[in-house]
């Protein structure tokens, strides 16, 4: 999905480009268009990075520990991270109703399809990271 919406990003900005240089009439919606789709993309990717658990991350001390402690060490990561994404999930849902009703400038449809994407991000990255806490869990009852 992120790869799709790179390749009409970058389709719409060689439009643009074509556009506005060659036939010098630029159109008005391809710019807000583009932008809506750089964030998705930015969202979307970051929910297919934390699937995959490659986001940057410092190990400094995680690779320092064994056992039970390191355990206890990542099971506090994926809380303190659980927290921000239910925090940001909120937020999605509070700025998609406000933004759902205002048009936006070009395209003019509702400005809340750009914050829309925040809440269904936020979504898919508290399963994988749910996930991986329970895993930790199950690891640190085991033990």
């Amino acid at each position: 999905m992120p790869s799709l919406a790179l390749f009409v990003m970058f389709l719409v900005v060689v439009y643009q480009v074509f556009m506005r240089d060659v036939l010098t009439k630029p159109p008005t919606w391809s710019d807000e268009l583009a932008r809506y789709l750089y964030i998705y993309l930015v969202f979307l990717g970051a929910a297919h990075i934390s699937r995959k658990h490659a986001h940057i991350r410092m190990d400094f001390l995680p690779t320092r520990l064994l056992g039970r402690s390191r355990a206890l060490l990542l099971l506090v990561h994926e809380v303190v991270i659980i927290a921000f994404l239910l925090y940001a999930f909120l937020s999605g849902v509070t700025f998609y109703a406000f933004y759902h009703k205002i048009p936006s400038p070009a395209m003019e449809m509702p400005s809340g399809y750009l914050v829309a994407i925040v809440p269904f991000a936020c979504v898919l990255m508290l399963i994988h990271h749910g996930s991986a806490a329970l895993g930790l869990i199950q690891s640190l009852r085991a033990r």
